[in-house]
């Protein structure tokens, strides 16, 4: 969808996506979502990965944080990624990504 932010991806029922959102962990910010939509349609798993192998000169190097996005049945869900630090409340994400599943 050009122009609206919104970035789109397809699944087939029983597949799955990785989406790789740069880390900033180290600094205290970590990235969560919401699902808009059936929530029975996707399951989100979430793990932290190093871009590279970890040594003297880059340690204390945030992990990028990559979710998986598994299709359960079809139908469309819109996921909002924002990346804050979880204590503060009323603070305005850093980041943000939007995305459309498309199961079909």
């Amino acid at each position: 969808m050009a122009g609206t932010g919104i970035e789109e991806i397809v699944i087939q029922p029983g597949g799955s996506k990785t989406i790789k959102l740069k880390g900033l962990a180290s600094a205290g910010y970590e990235w969560n979502y919401t699902i808009e939509g059936n929530n029975d349609l996707v399951t989100i798993s979430k793990e932290f990965v190093l871009t590279e192998e970890l040594t003297q000169k880059n340690m204390g190097a945030s992990a990028d944080e990559v979710f998986t996005i598994k299709a359960n049945k079809k139908g469309s869900v819109v996921i909002y990624f924002f990346q804050k630090r979880g204590w503060e409340k009323d603070i305005a994400p850093v980041h943000e990504k939007t995305i459309r599943v498309i199961i079909e």
